[in-house]
């Protein structure tokens, strides 16, 4: 993973358990409206959505991750939307939204976490901005030296 600015995590280790939408704990302030193709930064930036705890739910739950953006930083629209998966299909490390974020976005962005169906009973999330693709690769723990 690259590096990531505490300025652009919108939340980590995030508990979201009630249905319907629960924002990132941050909203990040881009300073300015309408920024063309991600800020016009010269990077090529990622919004990035990760469980970090693997959910459990005693209904039959579905995890969204969304990006929204705001004029205002109190009236938010969605932007881009991650797949809706079961939370059985969910564990610490699944990607759930991995974007470059679209051109024209107004100033301020967050990241909603969208359940339905029934309650999370479990289940924390990260959300951040990185200049990197995060795509982490399980490995086997442990390892022998011979």
């Amino acid at each position: 993973m690259g590096m990531v600015d505490s300025e652009l995590v919108f939340g980590e280790a995030q508990a979201v358990t009630s249905t319907g939408d629960t924002p990132s704990t941050n909203s990040y302030d881009t300073g300015g409206a309408n920024l063309g193709p991600a800020g016009m930064t010269g990077e090529n930036l990622w919004v990035q959505g990760i469980c970090s705890t693997t959910p459990t739910s005693s209904g039959g739950a579905t995890i969204q991750a969304v990006l929204q953006d705001s004029a205002d930083n109190s009236s938010f629209a969605d932007v881009a939307v991650g797949p809706v998966l079961p939370y059985t299909a969910v564990a610490a490390g699944t990607q759930q939204l991995a974007i470059q974020p679209p051109p024209n976005m107004r100033r301020y962005w967050r990241v909603v976490w969208r359940i339905g169906t029934a309650a999370l009973t479990a289940g924390k999330f990260d959300a951040f901005i990185t200049n990197t693709y995060q795509n982490n690769v399980a490995q086997p723990s442990g390892f022998s030296v011979s």
